[in-house]
């Protein structure tokens, strides 16, 4: 018995170590326009990363077109520098403007009375949860940028349902898009690879 289990695990050694389609270790930050990242979730809910060479990986179906002919979609737009929201701030200047504000009509039997902010704080914070839940998406849906490679594959790995196809990754200076998104797995590709 044991053996066989000593040769079973050479032979999957062997094949790991033969294997050139796929790697779990991470390119060297100047090579990273060379190589697309495959997140792959297995039944158990594990998420694993594979790096494949951009050669190996058909992406003509996802080339964006930049000729000045052809259809916006896929153009990179040069735009403003983004302001950063602070989802948390927002929603605490919400919660302070329902405070210093009267309540409604029909609301009076809300009170705060001696019980320092009572009911008042409970339906101001249910009012801004809303807004606070949108911009906490909006949040996620921005662009991510990332100064190493780990780091992003780490976050990629905690938030890859949230991920949707033309979503922007920045890796060590690299822009990445989300060329394909579901069903447990997520293909990211560098934006020089797709411009045709």
């Amino acid at each position: 018995m044991a053996p066989a289990r000593l040769i079973a695990s050479t032979l999957c050694l062997l094949l790991a170590s033969c294997s050139t389609t796929h790697s779990a270790v991470a390119p060297a930050a100047e090579e990273l326009t060379r190589y697309v990242l495959v997140l792959e979730e297995s039944p158990s809910g594990q998420v694993t990363e594979h790096w494949q060479h951009a050669e190996e990986f058909d992406l003509s179906w996802y080339r964006f077109p930049t000729s000045a002919r052809a259809s916006t979609y896929g153009r990179i737009v040069r735009v403003a520098k983004t302001y950063q929201r602070d989802c948390d701030a927002e929603n605490d200047q919400c919660i302070k403007m329902c405070m210093s504000r009267p309540l409604p009509r029909g609301f009076g039997h809300i009170k705060s009375g001696g019980r320092g902010e009572g009911g008042k704080l409970e339906w101001c914070t249910t009012q801004c949860k809303q807004a606070y839940a949108d911009c906490r998406e909006l949040e996620g849906r921005q662009r991510q940028e990332f100064s190493a490679v780990d780091e992003a594959v780490d976050w990629l790995k905690r938030h890859h349902q949230g991920i949707l196809v033309g979503s922007i990754v920045v890796i060590a200076g690299v822009a990445f898009v989300a060329v394909s998104a579901g069903a447990g797995l997520v293909v990211l590709a560098p934006a020089v690879l797709l411009a045709s």
